[in-house]
């Protein structure tokens, strides 16, 4: 399973605004969208879900809270609160898309603002996949 979402503005402090980042329970999913990555010219960089993310959206009153208890780590304390509803054995990977997808700059082959960014990433991993 692969989700892309303007998730955080967090990814766009660590990464920038051309860059995506990436999280997932599974290295061969993110080796295989590096690879789609580079071939549709559309960046990602993997970054972590630790243990102390997932201590970060430990709820107070509830099992969990869809914010972190402070503003560091955001993109991946976002990411350890969409992994709490992965199913144990789905392979799974989150694209925090917010920076590419309304970058202010056009860099061909995107276009400023509204860029699409992802859906030449996506098809270029379904082209590869054997």
């Amino acid at each position: 399973m692969i989700d892309l979402a303007t998730l955080t503005g967090a990814c766009v402090v660590a990464l920038g605004n051309d860059t995506a980042g990436v999280f997932s329970n599974d290295d061969d999913i993110v080796a295989d969208l590096r690879e789609a990555s580079e071939q549709s010219f559309e960046p990602i960089w993997h970054l972590p879900i630790q243990d102390e993310h997932k201590e970060t959206i430990k709820g107070a009153t509830g099992d969990i809270s869809n914010t972190g208890k402070s503003r560091y780590g955001g993109a991946s304390s976002a990411a350890a609160f969409l992994l709490r509803f992965v199913k144990k054995d789905t392979k799974w990977a989150h694209l925090d898309i917010a920076g590419p997808a309304m970058s202010k700059v056009a860099a061909p082959p995107k276009n400023a603002d509204q860029t699409g960014f992802g859906a030449a990433l996506l098809l270029q991993y379904i082209r590869n996949m054997k």
